[in-house]
């Protein structure tokens, strides 16, 4: 993901000091309070994990509050080498920092799927989840679509995105940092939406916030979207943004923008999904987005 070596050493520290596995505890929090209003996370539930990821904190953090945890990620098929067993070790050291036993972070409630094309009867989970990974999906509204199909009437969805239009947006600056506070030496701020001088190396659709608070309206009732972490407000300045004009200052901050919404009911989900519209901030319990 980082076109810098260094990053990788970097990011072994983090985790061998446990800071990957409090952000992700922090996050795994983080989700518990927004969820609160609408679903009690203290009781098991029946939770699908959209693109785990190789690491598979939330999956692990999960499973270990006592939830039947389901993860699907085209990174979950069985293979053999350096980098599985490398990954092994660091799943270990995650679960060791986190406080959550080896046995959360096991294999056994993976598959390896593609998210637009779930593997899963209609209505089968209570909650969907997904951190970091929609930014990569090519095909949202087949994601989305999906997603609500396995969902049961009034099911929840909460969702972390990597908005591309942030500064670290690109996937091709340093990925220990989070938020992003430094740029390797000679890059400009948000070269990904300017010169491009960098390459990109991993897919990544490119989508905008109101992008993806359309696609989610027409699928769902989003009850609530905030931007979790920002980023470079540093950097921007007036000639910047001035340059940067197509994008709002928000866009152009928000590093991780969180979705929470809900299935609508059976008998209501097919007039709503044909009039949605993205809800606005005074229609969101009161909460700015």
């Amino acid at each position: 993901m980082s076109p810098l070596v260094s990053d990788y050493l970097v990011y072994l520290v983090q985790l061998a000091a446990g800071k990957r596995a409090a952000m992700e505890s922090g996050l795994a929090r983080q989700r518990v309070a927004d969820l609160a209003p609408w679903i009690d996370l203290r009781r098991p539930r029946r939770i699908l994990d959209l693109g785990n990821g190789s690491l598979r904190p939330q999956y692990g953090l999960l499973r270990a509050a006592g939830h039947q945890v389901v993860g699907i990620d085209l990174v979950n098929r069985p293979a053999r080498g350096w980098k599985p067993a490398a990954y092994g070790a660091l799943r270990r050291a995650f679960a060791a920092h986190a406080g959550i036993g080896a046995t959360a972070m096991a294999a056994d409630g993976l598959l390896c799927g593609d998210v637009s094309r779930l593997p899963f009867a209609d209505a089968s989970f209570d909650l969907v989840v997904s951190s970091a990974a929609f930014e990569h999906f090519l095909d949202v509204p087949a994601v989305l679509a999906e997603t609500r199909r396995v969902l049961r009437p009034e099911g929840m969805l909460w969702v972390g995105i990597h908005l591309f239009t942030c500064p670290s947006g690109g996937h091709n600056v340093s990925f220990t940092q989070y938020p992003l506070r430094s740029l390797p030496r000679g890059v400009e701020p948000w070269d990904h939406l300017r010169g491009q001088r960098r390459p990109f190396t991993v897919p990544l659709n490119r989508w905008r916030k109101h992008q993806y608070l359309e696609a989610f309206a027409r699928e769902f009732e989003v009850l609530r979207y905030y931007c979790g972490t920002r980023e470079g407000e540093e950097w921007l300045t007036p000639a910047l943004e001035a340059e940067l004009s197509a994008y709002s200052r928000d866009e152009l901050t928000c590093a991780n923008l969180v979705i929470v919404a809900r299935k609508r009911p059976l008998s209501t989900s097919l007039n709503a999904r044909q009039r949605a519209a993205v809800p606005t901030p005074a229609g969101l319990l009161g909460v700015p987005a």
